[in-house]
């Protein structure tokens, strides 16, 4: 056959691709217990659980595996910084969730003998390393020939890799199988679970869908029913003990010198890439990336208003100029190959905010803020200067750091009242105030263009010199001991800095406040009004020091902070109910047996117009909104060619004909009972072991050295 020819000829090499694939393919990277063939010295520890230490080994692996996947789903050779501060974040809490395992494995006295490993290597090889192995013409697999890769001296170092990732394998499956030994699948479920996904009706349904929940509704929600509410439904609100803190940040972010650093890089690059004959640009600017950039080549590609911010540097540009501008937030040299109209006009924006004071503001509230808004609009026009009321007055605290900078943007973006003020406006004009949901927004258009640019160039990562970062933790420290002195509030003020008041209050479950265990365990550890060191945030490129405001213990939430949502739950059942008289009119018009087309025609309301649907006992089907399993309910209950009396549902009324219902009988059950249970019994292991390693999480005791100096 002259696949195995061509595959024994090269077995070394076919050995060697085995092992990436190998290690690749085991879903749960549990650590090396008892390795067949342990390597020699101590690998650094980057922390403990429970005092079991998370060493680089065990961290960097798992590391490897998060990257290549994050890369294989983006389709990237590079993941950017972000991506990959995310990635060491998902590292991190599986190798915790590695050294919870190894530490269970352990106490249960979990083992894997050498002949299992081989047992398992010889007879039961991986499916991926099983198909280099099979005869693309025969689909035959060839043990003799495996076998015999296995045994090769030269593949000695590629079977001890595959010994101990089988190993670490079998003692996964071992302990899963004794956590989940007592799961068992009932009857009871698999049957439910079969009626299911096979019982199928088949309904005409009239719908009257209640309007969406407008904040003038939720405003007409009177605070006795809130309160009632509240009081019967506290159950739903429970939180664990949570902690409140407040905070000033130091951002590891570059300075005016890192810039000038590397805008001077960028500005011999230019030099570079204007002097290279465009026939030969492509590859002088990937040599140019190669040698001083970290940042991914890009190919010549399209560059378009949106992704300039305020730089202004190609907008004056020809083809075939250099110039250094900022693309995407990054400083970037670039030769223009072409300039395009793109037939669409973008404008560049700013804007400031006056918000609302709540979601669900009234109208003497709102009134109140459009004369705030209106006084703004005066000082403007009277000369104050737009970026620095941004600053200070805007409710938008992503534009206001930026003088309610919006860059290039297309009115598309806008709500219908905005698009054409925004397009009539002179450059400099202010615009408003214009009403949003959440305020009044007044603008200012600074200027209009349709271009793109073909451009091939050099993107530069400005980062925090070493410098930089120094003064950065030396300001943190300096803070840090005048808060101790004087007092947070007075220190903050002194400095000149503004602390964070408005933070999600820090929990033990879920995903770490800023993916920082160690931020969340100095939190609860400590005692109110107590003043954190200067700890490095290294996701979120961070310095802080924070003071611990409250300690709120386990129980129902504040009717204050869930008032909000109870108002939109009642204003919408409210709407629902209102809907009843008008459903029972419908029904009236059907008699016993009548035809549900009639009524759109009756009425001359074509939303009253039925739809068919197919649904099973809980089944959710397109065209009906999620969970109103009301109309479920009386499908599977009712006599095949009736109509409903009114259905109240959580989102509207429903009036329904039952058209046909098909009903497995026990025999579809009987056939069908070992498939449902092995995925109803995986399901279930798969929910405790999660659940299992959830609760162990939130209680260990977790220490992260990675970012500790």
């Amino acid at each position: 056959m002259p696949v195995m020819t061509k595959m024994r000829d090269s077995m070394p090499y076919v050995f060697a691709g085995l092992a990436a694939v190998f290690l690749l393919m085991i879903i749960f990277q549990w650590g090396g217990q008892g390795m067949l063939f342990e390597s020699k010295g101590e690998a650094g520890v980057l922390g403990t659980v429970n005092g079991y230490p998370i060493t680089q080994k065990m961290y960097d692996k798992i590391l490897q595996t998060v990257e290549d996947q994050m890369k294989q789903k983006a389709n990237v050779t590079d993941l950017s910084e972000s991506a990959q501060a995310t990635a060491e974040g998902q590292a991190w809490d599986q190798a915790v969730g590695q050294a919870i395992t190894d530490q269970s494995i352990k106490q249960m006295g979990i083992t894997v003998t050498n002949q299992e490993i081989r047992d398992m290597l010889f007879t039961n090889p991986p499916e991926n390393i099983r198909k280099q192995f099979t005869d693309s013409a025969t689909g035959r697999f060839n043990q003799e020939e495996y076998i015999k890769a296995l045994r090769d001296p030269r593949n000695d170092s590629i079977v001890r890799i595959m010994e101990s990732q089988t190993r670490d394998q079998l003692l996964n499956m071992k302990w899963q199988q004794a956590m989940a030994g007592t799961v068992r699948v009932t009857d009871t479920e698999a049957y439910i679970r079969f009626m299911t996904d096979s019982a199928k009706a088949m309904l005409q349904v009239i719908k009257l869908a209640a309007p969406q929940v407008t904040p003038q509704m939720m405003a007409q929600v009177p605070e006795s029913q809130i309160q009632a509410y509240y009081n019967t439904h506290k159950w739903m609100y429970h939180q664990d003990e949570v902690r409140k803190f407040k905070f000033v940040p130091f951002p590891l972010i570059p300075n005016a010198r890192d810039t000038a650093n590397v805008l001077e890089t960028a500005a011999s690059l230019r030099a570079r890439l204007a002097e290279a004959p465009l026939d030969n640009i492509d590859t002088v600017a990937k040599n140019l990336a190669e040698d001083y950039s970290d940042l991914p080549y890009q190919p010549r590609h399209v560059v378009g208003m949106a992704q300039l911010g305020n730089d202004t540097a190609l907008l004056s540009a020809q083809t075939g100029d250099a110039v250094v501008t900022q693309i995407a937030g990054m400083i970037t040299a670039v030769r223009v190959l072409q300039v395009m109209d793109t037939g669409r006009t973008v404008f560049h924006i700013r804007h400031i905010v006056i918000g609302f004071p709540s979601f669900t503001a009234s109208q003497q509230q709102k009134d109140s803020t459009l004369a705030v808004a209106q006084q703004v609009i005066g000082q403007l026009d009277s000369g104050a200067n737009f970026a620095e009321m941004a600053r200070t007055r805007s409710a938008d605290p992503r534009s206001a750091l930026t003088g309610g900078d919006m860059g290039w943007a297309d009115t598309m973006m806008f709500p219908l009242d905005f698009r054409a003020p925004i397009a009539k406006a002179a450059p400099g004009a202010i615009i408003g105030p214009l009403e949003s949901p959440r305020g009044y927004d007044i603008m200012q258009v600074l200027g209009s263009s349709r271009k793109s640019w073909l451009v091939v160039g050099v993107p530069l990562d400005v980062k925090p010199s070493h410098q930089t970062l120094e003064i950065k933790s030396q300001s943190a420290n300096l803070f840090r001991d005048q808060a101790a002195k004087v007092g947070f509030d007075q220190a903050a003020t002194t400095a000149g800095y503004h602390p964070i008041t408005n933070a999600p209050p820090v929990s033990r479950t879920g995903s770490p406040i800023f993916s920082s265990h160690e931020f969340v365990d100095w939190c609860f550890e400590s005692e109110k009004g107590d003043i954190s060191p200067a700890l490095t945030l290294q996701e979120v490129h961070a310095i802080i020091v924070a003071q611990l405001t409250d300690i709120i213990p386990a129980g129902p939430k504040p009717l204050d902070e869930v008032r909000a949502d109870i108002a939109q739950v009642l204003a919408l059942r409210n709407a629902v109910a209102s809907l009843a008289p008008r459903a029972q009119q419908i029904r009236g018009m059907l008699g016993s047996n009548g035809d549900m087309s009639s009524v759109a025609t009756q009425t001359g309301d074509q939303t009253l117009a039925p739809i068919t649907v197919l649904m099973g006992p809980a089944e959710s089907v397109n065209g009906l909104p999620n969970s109103e399993y009301v109309i479920n309910n009386w499908a599977y209950a009712a006599q095949p060619g009736t109509i409903s009396p009114p259905l109240k549902g959580e989102h509207g009324y429903y009036v329904a004909k039952l058209i046909g219902r098909n009903i497995p009988s026990q025999q579809d059950f009987e056939r069908a009972k070992p498939t449902i249970v092995r995925e109803v019994q995986q399901e279930k292991e798969q929910r405790l072991l999660m659940d299992w390693l959830n609760t162990q999480k939130a209680n260990a005791t977790i220490e992260d050295y990675r970012f500790k100096h």
